[in-house]
């Protein structure tokens, strides 16, 4: 029962990384650097896929169905945020498309995962 726990604890924190790095990406502060802002997604795909392979290897989809099935979610819908932010800062002339493929293809991942679970 402790793995479990610390396994959903580990879900949540992860979660909530990856929200705190799309508000990061999409902050005030940054509106001018979308260089920084490029590798801030970079890290938050990255953190998403390897979270994807820790459900995975751990079988968390199979002892935490809810809990994996709300992570997916809540990734789902800040995947969504940033590809919204992304294509308005391609109409200022910057060449995003890949980053907004790859969201767009993580998010169809995630989607169909979900319908499993």
């Amino acid at each position: 029962m402790n793995f479990l726990c610390k396994a959903q604890a580990y879900l949540n924190s992860v979660t909530s990384a990856v929200n705190s790095l799309a508000g990061m990406v999409m902050s005030g502060e940054l509106q001018g650097n979308v260089e920084l802002q490029y590798k801030i997604i970079v890290e938050l795909i990255e953190l998403e896929q390897a979270t994807s392979e820790f459900i995975t290897n751990m079988e968390l989809d199979a002892e935490l169905p809810h809990s994996v099935k709300i992570s997916k979610q809540k990734f789902i819908n800040i995947n969504e945020r940033l590809i919204k932010h992304l294509e308005k800062i391609q109409l200022q002339g910057y060449n995003f498309s890949e980053l907004i493929t790859t969201l767009k293809l993580e998010n169809a991942t995630l989607k169909e995962e979900c319908n499993f679970l």
